[in-house]
């Protein structure tokens, strides 16, 4: 196995603690602690801590559809995908300790005072709500735009809404609830 490069071994670090303690109340100094890297290696690669930060977001967004992606590609109809997203974030909430939505998590961090992180943050949540706006035009081709256009809003709301209420009770319940009522809206 290679050993990671400075680069590397930065963008993991900054990843797991940017998402285990929060942006804000991770130093620079404690990154490169961790990965064992100089300052100048930092700088060599990232402008920033916000750019770092932006190169986290991104990578975040590749890791989360990716991981979607393989979930609902398993399924073959339309309403078999949409369960399959709940079913994804029911196992990541798992594994990743309730620790929420990391564009979530970043958000109430640093509101819309860095301009180019607040862009991906949104960037992201727009990606996943055109994501379930096809789901559902796919599950629904003889409604009409409007009413699946607003029925894949209600179920992409849903999921927002799952993630907040599973890391405050630390319970995957509303997962669960938000599923089925997706699929019930799927059928009517």
């Amino acid at each position: 196995m290679q050993k990671a490069g400075p680069r590397e071994r930065i963008m993991e670090t900054a990843t797991r603690l940017f998402y285990r303690q929060g942006f804000n109340s991770t130093g620079i100094n404690q990154i490169l602690d961790e990965a064992k890297v100089a300052k100048a290696s930092l700088y060599q690669h990232f402008s920033s801590k916000e750019d770092l930060g932006l190169h986290y977001l991104r990578a975040s967004r590749e890791t989360w559809f990716a991981g979607l992606e393989q979930w609902t590609g398993r399924k073959k109809a339309p309403a078999q995908k949409v369960a399959a997203c709940f079913d994804f974030l029911e196992y990541v909430m798992q594994q990743q300790d309730f620790l929420g939505c990391r564009f979530i998590n970043m958000l109430s961090e640093i509101g819309e005072n860095c301009a180019v992180m607040y862009a991906e943050i949104l960037a992201h949540k727009t990606k996943l709500r055109a994501y379930f706006t096809q789901l559902v035009m796919d599950a629904l081709p003889a409604k009409d735009g409007e009413g699946a256009g607003l029925t894949a809003d209600a179920i992409y709301l849903l999921f927002e809404g799952a993630i907040v209420e599973t890391k405050i009770c630390r319970n995957t319940w509303p997962i669960r609830k938000a599923r089925q009522m997706s699929l019930q809206l799927l059928e009517r």
